[in-house]
């Protein structure tokens, strides 16, 4: 009964471990430009997820400029504003998108309801 609880652990912390939001390796978003840590996020690219995380997290965008999710792997995804914003998407599949638009400056936290942990932020500036 033991062993069977420890391999229950052990599949449990690898699971937890890969529904984790963060880094933003394998992106073609400039992560030279905004505050530490922050993307800017230029005009035609995307937030994809990938590997149960948004690549890159933390982003920047100006007013009025849109930010897509592609979803690049073969599971669902959607994205759902938390805070900051007022935006939710429907669940979609690999290659499929959702885009939104920012009209005021200010923090979006968002997260994929699916995947607890899988989470970014947008800092929206004028």
């Amino acid at each position: 009964m033991s062993r069977l609880l420890a391999v229950s652990v052990v599949l449990l912390v690898l699971a937890a471990a890969g529904c984790g939001g963060g880094g933003d390796s394998g992106n073609s978003v400039d992560s030279s430009s905004g505050s530490s840590g922050t993307a800017t996020l230029k005009p035609g690219e995307a937030i994809t997820m990938k590997s149960l995380q948004f690549h890159p997290d933390d982003v920047q965008v100006k007013v009025g400029e849109q930010v897509t999710w592609r979803n690049d792997e073969s599971i669902p995804h959607n994205v759902i504003a938390q805070s900051g914003a007022d935006f939710k998407s429907e669940t979609f599949g690999k290659d499929q998108t959702f885009t939104w638009t920012p009209d005021t400056a200010g923090t979006v936290k968002y997260e994929c309801t699916l995947h607890p942990g899988m989470t970014g932020t947008i800092d929206v500036v004028q």
